[in-house]
């Protein structure tokens, strides 16, 4: 399983070619069949997703100093 570092990382790769015209969101085959990846709206939903999730696992490795002394 990729980590959320990793996904974002492809996500942010998709969005840069799709941008670049490097990829396409869909396409038809001589046989009538049509392939369709995710759409632009659902990659940047995505990226924001996993943004939110890179930034909450950062945030939540909270330190507790005690500099009076006393347990906390």
């Amino acid at each position: 399983m990729s980590t959320t570092s990793e996904m974002l990382d492809a996500v942010n790769a998709a969005i840069t070619a799709r941008l670049a015209g490097g990829a396409v969101q869909s396409y038809s085959l001589e046989d009538g069949r049509n392939i369709q990846y995710i759409t632009m709206t659902e990659l940047l939903k995505l990226r924001d997703k996993l943004n939110a999730e890179a930034a909450g696992s950062i945030s939540d490795r909270t330190s507790y100093a005690n500099f009076n002394g006393r347990p906390l």
